[in-house]
Parts: structure tokens; C-alpha cells; sequence
């Protein structure tokens, strides 16, 4: 029988959660295709600012809220090391959406946990069974399916997503560090204002007045980052990582109708094929690391 905490707004805690992680991966969805959208306009590294100039303002409640309680920190080498993390991770994904399909983009990006699976063995010496091994081999064999070296030419630009996975998955662990002593909302906060304040700067010698137009397409971009970032929080804090994390993976199928609708890109075969094979690397090397991690 369900317990009555084990419910909220009338549904079990889990389809919550599930509905949470969902609306969050629509959301992000959306947030790349405008992401596309406002690039073509002021280009990559304006729209990375304009992302996080409209979330500062988001942070003032919380602020607020807290009294400036969130401010208190003894780590803010870390913070600003998160920071900059943030900025490298920003400024490779936007670019890749801007100048990659958007399905191509996004496949390549998957393979964020195959690298932060690595980085955890490297640097938190965490260790890391044969099986799990093979299912990140498998998942860069879908990378290699996908660029086909040596069969077609593989230019730097599409090395964009894989520079954001990799930074990314280095995010990973830097918030596992910070995780043990900070508060979620202290971390956000200085995350955000360093990148705002660091994006600005990169993005200031080409600064241009974005139209009216890509202004509120920006703000529409930061507001579906930000509640994407929020849904997918409370998603992890309200049911356990291995139920919800591959209800991530609607984004694809998302984002390739938007770009077939918006963009009228259409992926090609191989794009598909090296994508399944990611996704189901990172969701076998997900549960694997799940049965490792309980006792007994």
C-alpha cells in the first residue's frame, strides 16, 4: 500500500518525479532550438551571455529569501572554477547548436556521463567494473559511427559537442566536490554570476543590440534553461537517479522534430544509428553503475 508521504498533488511521488524530468528535458528542448534562433542573429557567444545575463535577475529572490545567507562560502576558488567550467561548457554546446544540426549536436553531447564515468576513475580514483568498461567503449564506438573518420571529413567544428561533453562531464565532478559542503542555491548562484560576468567579457569585443525579436527569444531561452535546470533538480531529489535519468533521453526525438519543423534539417542514418548506441551505452553503464553501488 502507497504511504501518504509517498504522494504529492494526488500522484505517486515517482510518476512526479518522472512528469518533472520530462517537462524539464522539453524544456531544454526548447532551449536549444531558440538557442539556434538568436545565434543566427548575434551569434554564439553573445546568445552564451545573453543566457545567463537574464538568470541573474532569477537569483534575486533566493537572495533575498535567504537574507544573503547564501553568500557564505569558504570555497570560492571552486565556485569560480565551476564558473569558468560553465563558460567552456556553454561556449561549445551554443556554438555547436549554432553551426551543427541540431540532432548531430545533441547525439554527440549524450556522451557527457560515458566521460564523467572516466573523469570519476582519473580523478575520485572511483573504481570501475569490466562491464561498465565495455559500455563506454560501445557508446564511443557510436561517436566514431557517427563522424565516420576516414570515410567522411570530419571538420573541427564538429568537435564542438564532444568539447562540451567533456567539460560538462569535469562539471560533473566539480559539483560532487561542491555538493559536500554547499548549498544548491549558493552554488547556483555563483555559478551563474561568474558565467554572466565571464560570458560578457569573451562576448563584448563583437557585442551587438540584439532586435527586439531575438530579445525575447533569448529571454524565452534563459527561462527554459533555468526551469529545465530546477525540474530536473527536484526530479533527482524526489525519486532515485536510475528511474528518472533515462527519461532524459526524450530530447532527441524532441529536439529532431523541432529542427525538422523549425530548421527543416532531417538527420541522416548514421546520426541515428551512432545516437541509439550512445544512449543505450549511457543507460547500461548508468545501471551497471547502480547495481555496483548498492551493498551487498
Amino acid at each position: 500500500m502507497t504511504e501518504p508521504g509517498d504522494r504529492m498533488f494526488g500522484l505517486p511521488r515517482n510518476m512526479i518525479a518522472i512528469l518533472a524530468m520530462v517537462t524539464g528535458a522539453a524544456c531544454l528542448a526548447g532551449n536549444h532550438a531558440l538557442v539556434r534562433s538568436v545565434a543566427d542573429e548575434v551569434g554564439a557567444l553573445e546568445t552564451s551571455a545573453l543566457r545567463f545575463l537574464w538568470a541573474v535577475p532569477l537569483m534575486l529572490p533566493w537572495l533575498i529569501r535567504s537574507r544573503g545567507r547564501m553568500l557564505h562560502t569558504r570555497r570560492h576558488g571552486l565556485h569560480f572554477l565551476a564558473g569558468v567550467t560553465t563558460v567552456a561548457s556553454t561556449l561549445f554546446l551554443f556554438s555547436g547548436l549554432a553551426l551543427l544540426p541540431l540532432a548531430f549536436a545533441t547525439s554527440l553531447s549524450f556522451t557527457a556521463p560515458l566521460f564523467a564515468t572516466v573523469m570519476a576513475v582519473l580523478l575520485l580514483k572511483e573504481r570501475v567494473s569490466m562491464a561498465r568498461w565495455i559500455t563506454i567503449a560501445v557508446g564511443f564506438a557510436g561517436v566514431l559511427i557517427i563522424l565516420r573518420p576516414g570515410v567522411a571529413p570530419v571538420s573541427p567544428v564538429s568537435m564542438l559537442p564532444l568539447g562540451f561533453a567533456i567539460a560538462y562531464a569535469f562539471w560533473f565532478i566539480l559539483m560532487k566536490r561542491l555538493g559536500a559542503t554547499e548549498l544548491k542555491t549558493t552554488t547556483t548562484f555563483y555559478q551563474t554570476v561568474w558565467s554572466a560576468l565571464l560570458l560578457t567579457l569573451i562576448a563584448l569585443p563583437e557585442w551587438q543590440w540584439p532586435s527586439w525579436d531575438a530579445t525575447w527569444r533569448s529571454a524565452a531561452m534563459a527561462g527554459l534553461g533555468t526551469s529545465a535546470i530546477f525540474l530536473v533538480a527536484w526530479a533527482f531529489d524526489l525519486a532515485e537517479a536510475s528511474l528518472i535519468a533515462p527519461f532524459d533521453y526524450i530530447r532527441l526525438p524532441l529536439i529532431t522534430l523541432i529542427a525538422y519543423l523549425a530548421f527543416a534539417e532531417v538527420p541522416d542514418i548514421f546520426t541515428v544509428v551512432g545516437a541509439l548506441i550512445i544512449v543505450g551505452a549511457t543507460l547500461a553503464s548508468a545501471r551497471l553503475g547502480a547495481r555496483q553501488a548498492k551493498p551487498g
